[in-house]
């Protein structure tokens, strides 16, 4: 009877063991770590780091701020022209010069030689003590201004030749003439260069699409006359020096009618007075500055 309690108290017992040992290996699971006492610290390891780590961090260092030096910031991304409603700039065209204007200067040249020859006889014609000699010098005048060509010319000696009477007068008609020409060339070359550019413009406005043309900058109507050519709006210098040369060969001529036994064709008669015109002097000094004053504009003319 006894063993049949204690069979049954040891059956009991077993589960009971199985429990207390699955919740003793639990426990030794879930216990948390023993704190053990920590091994002195050497201070002198701490503050003297050793030379390797002092060696690589400076050199890592270093290559970050290089890196950071060398990279540019990136550029901002330009405007498109589609997003801001505006049309495209316009190229930059380099700006060609104006054509120089080039004009033979020859026919100027030889008319102030004759005019200094009209001038230095005009001036004997003043200072002349008789009527002779004044009147050989205000003919000279004459011839030296019109010309061979003009029937105001008469030949005061016998050896005179017709070729040393150019005449400032033609000279100036022909320094007239060629300045036209050479202003119609000029105007050609700029109206040229004008349409040049004109269609360089346009080929970049068909390559680029919406790109505005500006007009174009040179304005010949400020220059160009009615006629069409370069300078008509106003008078030119040679035409101011022919006129002027022009009422100096008139007054002249009207200073032969003066001299007493004189005609206006420049003839003389068998009997002459011995003494200068007065009139005619004074006539011829008019003249004098007339020619002086055509000279200066001559000047002007050359160097233009």
């Amino acid at each position: 009877m006894k063993g049949k309690w204690f069979h049954r108290i040891a059956l009991a017992l077993i589960p009971v063991g199985l429990l207390t040992s699955v919740s003793l290996a639990f426990s030794v699971m879930n216990r948390p770590p023993v704190h053990t006492a920590a091994a002195p610290v050497d201070e002198e390891a701490i503050t003297a780091p050793t030379t390797e780590a002092a060696t690589e961090e400076p050199v890592v260092t270093k290559t970050v701020e290089a890196q950071q030096t060398q990279t540019p910031p990136p550029a901002p991304a330009p405007a498109d022209s589609a997003q801001t409603g505006q049309p495209a700039p316009l190229p930059e065209l380099a700006e060609e010069p104006l054509p120089e204007l080039v004009v033979d200067k020859t026919p100027l040249t030889q008319a102030m030689v004759e005019l200094d020859r009209a001038l230095e006889q005009a001036k004997l014609a003043v200072t002349a003590l008789d009527p002779s000699a004044q009147g050989r010098y205000v003919q000279e005048t004459v011839n030296v201004l019109a010309g061979f060509a003009d029937p105001a010319f008469r030949a005061v000696t016998a050896t005179a030749s017709t070729d040393a009477y150019k005449g400032v007068r033609p000279l100036l008609v022909e320094a007239r003439v060629k300045r036209e020409a050479a202003e119609v060339q000029w105007i050609a070359a700029v109206q040229q260069q004008m349409e040049a550019r004109a269609k360089k413009l346009a080929e970049i406005a068909q390559a680029g699409g919406n790109v505005q043309i500006p007009t174009a900058t040179a304005d010949l109507s400020q220059t160009v006359g009615p006629s069409g050519v370069l300078g008509t709006r106003g008078v030119r210098v040679e035409e101011q020096a022919m006129e002027i040369v022009s009422r100096a060969i008139r007054q002249a001529t009207e200073a032969l009618g003066m001299i007493p036994g004189r005609r206006s064709g420049g003839s003389s008669e068998t009997e002459e007075p011995s003494v200068a015109s007065e009139q005619a002097t004074s006539q011829m000094e008019y003249v004098v500055r007339q020619l002086e004053s055509a000279k200066k504009i001559l000047q002007i003319a050359i160097d233009r």
